[in-house]
């Protein structure tokens, strides 16, 4: 089923940041609420705060360049005053790709991505962590790289250290997945992870990590150095950052997304495949198994279920389990040019329902949650004629308006 997203009239004039209050039961339980102002707004990251209010996080881009944006709404959707926030102040350009709301929001906000420095030909890009308190002012801001590129690609509460960032670092023109420590203050721990392994890979990046508590799980791409392609790489570490690794793989190449936890010493690990075969993208879902002293060990994996339409390129990006045992996953559907916001529900871990939601042109979807009082909420950019906006999507569990 597919539910029609007009945004047409909205893009012919100036792009707005501020929709009317609507603070009715039944528009709290169901809305599209549109971001912007007129340039390119990209989400990426999605939390739902104790408040039942939302935390976005993205990159705005105008013709000055692009900032790391922070909006933050109640739970109708209607942004809070005082936002959006933009980071840094200056000329440097920046962008967010993951956000953690500290004690439900109340201790504030880590938005992580990027930074980069200098002009022309000659920038570099570096990892750039702002902390904000809850209303946005800024705690804080780090940065931290070399004369070659850093870019922290997703974010987690840390183990016994504050926050972990996972991306990668670029020697020498080719990248390795990096993994940081940092303390309250934004301060790295001296001991980091490059993580170089397997020794056929030749550029890799680290995507999406996870806290269970007492481990990390963390889900990486790399290019493999000896034949084509690339293949999911899984590392299963503590803070002692000495990971174990499993490598998911076939024939074509596959790319990591993010990781769930499904039960004890249960795992899913959601990633995307281009079949040459087929001519198309289709979604794959892994089950790790860990056991061992803390759960270190990657003991199994199998291929759970592999998603596809055909003549159609259906990508995902994230993924949560709901109140009724399903999964639903939001990514992006992409036929005849055109892209929509795509949600795709599994029951027992197999292919269910899907549902889009789009108008024709560019929608992407790049993240999901369970919002307070139950249903699904997901965030991702709607394009036209070369602007994007920032949509959040509030529905009923199974993906209605």
């Amino acid at each position: 089923m597919k539910y029609m997203l007009f945004i047409t009239a909205v893009f012919a004039g100036l792009m707005l940041f501020s929709c009317e209050k609507e603070v009715s039961e039944s528009q709290s339980a169901s809305f599209l609420k549109m971001y912007g102002s007129k340039g390119v707004d990209r989400a990426k990251g999605l939390v739902v705060l104790e408040d039942g209010g939302y935390a976005i996080c993205g990159t705005d881009s105008t013709d000055q360049g692009s900032k790391m944006m922070l909006i933050v709404t109640d739970e109708y959707g209607n942004v809070k005053e005082g936002f959006p926030k933009y980071y840094p102040e200056g000329d440097e350009n920046a962008g967010a790709n993951a956000i953690i709301a500290k004690n439900g929001g109340k201790n504030g906000f880590l938005l992580s991505g990027y930074i980069e420095h200098g002009t022309g030909d000659d920038v570099d890009r570096d990892i750039f962590i702002v902390k904000t308190s809850a209303d946005g002012s800024v705690n804080w801001s780090k940065s931290y790289g070399s004369s070659e590129n850093e870019e922290a690609l997703h974010a987690a509460e840390g183990i016994d250290y504050e926050f972990i960032l996972a991306g990668y670092q670029e020697k020498d023109g080719e990248k390795d997945i990096m993994i940081m420590l940092v303390d309250q203050n934004g301060d790295s721990i001296p001991l980091s992870l490059f993580y170089t392994k397997p020794d056929e890979s030749k550029d890799a990046a680290a995507t999406f990590v996870l806290n269970d508590g007492t481990h990390y799980m963390c889900v990486a791409t790399y290019n493999k150095f000896i034949g084509e392609g690339t293949d999911i790489l899984v590392l299963n570490f503590n803070d002692d950052l000495s990971p174990n690794d499993r490598i998911l793989g076939g024939e074509f190449d596959e790319f990591g997304k993010c990781i769930i936890k499904e039960d004890e010493n249960e795992f899913v690990v959601i990633g995307n495949s281009n079949n040459t075969q087929k001519g198309n993208s289709e979604i794959l879902l892994y089950q790790i198994e860990t056991g061992g002293t803390d759960g270190l060990l990657i003991k199994n994996e199998r291929l759970l279920a592999t998603i596809s339409e055909p003549g159609v390129d259906l990508m995902a990006e994230r993924m949560v389990k709901i109140e009724d045992g399903r999964h639903a996953l939001v990514g992006t559907r992409t036929s005849d040019g055109n892209a929509d916001i795509l949600i795709q529900f599994l029951a027992d871990l197999k292919e269910d329902i899907r549902k889009t939601y789009g108008s024709g042109g560019i929608q992407e979807g790049a993240d999901i949650a369970i919002p307070s009082k139950g249903g699904l909420v997901f965030i991702g950019d709607n394009g036209y004629e070369g602007n994007s906006m920032v949509s959040l999507i509030r529905t009923n569990e199974s993906g209605d308006f």
